[in-house]
C-alpha cells in the first residue's frame, strides 16, 4: 500500500478559498527569531471576485517562520475621487481557521478602524490583531470601492512567546549617522488635542524632512480615526504617508542594528515606545503607555530623535542611551515602528 504523506496545514484548501487555488510560503530572514516583516503585490490575490461594486481580493495562505500573537497590517493606496480599500485578515490556529477581521477602511475623504472585534480566537486593538493563541499561518483579503488602488501591502508580526535579546538588541550601528528634521512640538499646539498627537506630529517631521511640504493641519484630519477618536492609528498615519507622495509602513524591528537600513537621507523612522518613570532618562515625559518619536540617527551608544512631546521646538531633538531606547522600544513595544520613505 503506498504511503499516505499528510499535507501541511498551510497547503490545506482554506474555508471559502477554491480547490487548487495557489498557496504561498513566507519568505523572510530567519535570523530574526522574534518578529517578521513581509511585503505583498498586487499579484499574489489567490481569489478575485466583484459583487454590489465591490472588488474582493483573497490572497493565498501565508506560513509564518514561527508562531506568531501579533499582526499588523498596513497599505499604501491612492484615490481620485472617494474609493474606498477595506483590510482585513485571517488567521490559521492550529487545525482552525478564524473568521475575518477588519483591520481598517481607508478612503479619500476619512479614515475608521471598526467596533470591538473579539471571539475565542483574539480580538482587535484598533490597528493591531492580537491573538489568545498562537497561529501558524494567515491570509489577507482585501474590499475595493470605487477608483481606490493598492500601491503596497505590509505584514508583520510577532513571535509567541515573544523573546526579547537585550545584548544584540540594543547593538548601534559603528558608524556615526545624523539626519536632519525640521523641530515640531506637540506641546505647542492646540491645547485641545496636543497630547493626542505625537504620531501626525512625528510624520509631520518625517515629511517635511523628505521634501514633502505638507502642513500640520492637513495631516491630522487625514489621519484620524473616527471611530476610536485618536489620532495614532498606525495604519491611517502610514496611508496618509502615502496620499501625499511618500512610501510608508508598519515595520517591527529587532534590533538598533537596523536602523542603518530604515535611516538614510532618503527614509525616516518613526518609533512606538512605552516606558514608566526613570526608563528613558532625558525624556519629556515621564511616563507613557504609548508615545511615537522620529529617529533621526545614532553615535555612539546614543539614539538620536525627534521627540514632539517636547515642551517647546527648541528642545526637540534629544539623544537617548541606546539601551534605555531599546527596551522601551523593541521590549516593551517590541519594535513597533512604521517607515516613511522618498519615493
Amino acid at each position: 500500500m503506498a504511503q499516505v504523506v499528510e499535507r501541511p496545514l498551510w497547503e490545506r484548501e482554506v474555508p471559502g478559498s477554491s480547490p487548487g487555488a495557489p498557496m504561498f510560503t513566507m519568505t523572510t530572514h530567519l535570523t530574526r527569531t522574534c518578529v517578521f516583516n513581509q511585503f505583498h503585490t498586487a499579484a499574489e490575490p489567490a481569489e478575485e471576485s466583484f459583487s454590489g461594486g465591490i472588488k474582493t481580493v483573497t490572497s493565498g495562505v501565508f506560513r509564518t517562520p514561527f508562531p506568531f500573537d501579533k499582526l499588523v497590517l498596513s497599505a499604501n493606496f491612492r484615490t481620485a475621487t472617494d474609493g474606498c480599500l477595506l483590510l482585513e485578515v485571517q488567521v490559521c490556529v492550529g487545525e482552525k481557521w478564524s473568521e475575518f477581521y477588519k483591520l481598517g477602511l481607508l478612503s479619500g475623504k476619512f479614515k475608521t478602524s471598526f467596533p470591538a472585534q473579539q471571539d475565542a480566537f483574539g480580538h482587535v486593538e484598533t490597528d493591531e490583531l492580537v491573538l489568545s493563541a498562537a497561529a501558524q499561518a494567515y491570509r489577507y483579503r482585501l474590499k475595493f470601492y470605487g477608483d481606490a488602488e493598492l500601491l503596497l501591502l505590509a505584514v508583520s508580526g510577532v513571535r509567541a512567546p515573544f523573546v526579547y535579546d537585550e545584548k544584540t538588541a540594543a547593538h548601534v550601528p559603528v558608524k556615526p549617522n545624523i539626519q536632519q528634521v525640521p523641530v515640531l512640538s506637540q506641546m505647542e499646539q492646540d491645547p485641545a488635542h496636543k497630547r493626542r498627537i505625537c504620531s501626525p506630529c512625528s510624520l509631520y517631521m518625517a515629511l517635511n524632512a523628505l521634501g514633502y511640504v505638507v502642513p500640520l493641519q492637513q495631516i491630522l484630519p487625514r489621519v484620524f480615526d473616527q471611530t476610536a477618536d485618536v489620532y495614532g492609528n498606525w495604519l491611517f498615519n502610514i496611508a496618509a504617508a502615502s496620499e501625499f507622495g511618500a512610501e510608508a509602513f508598519f515595520r517591527r524591528f529587532a534590533s538598533l542594528a537596523e536602523l542603518e537600513e530604515f535611516v538614510t537621507p532618503d527614509s525616516l523612522v518613526m518609533a512606538s515606545i512605552a516606558f514608566k518613570k526613570d526608563e528613558l532618562p532625558g525624556a519629556p515625559l515621564e511616563k507613557t503607555s504609548g508615545h511615537l518619536v522620529v529617529v533621526r540617527g545614532y553615535e555612539k551608544n546614543k539614539i538620536l530623535v525627534a521627540d514632539p512631546a517636547a515642551p517647546t521646538a527648541a528642545s526637540v531633538l534629544r539623544s537617548y542611551n541606546a539601551a534605555a531606547f531599546a527596551n522601551v522600544w523593541l521590549n516593551h513595544k517590541q519594535g513597533a515602528a512604521y517607515v516613511v520613505r522618498r519615493k
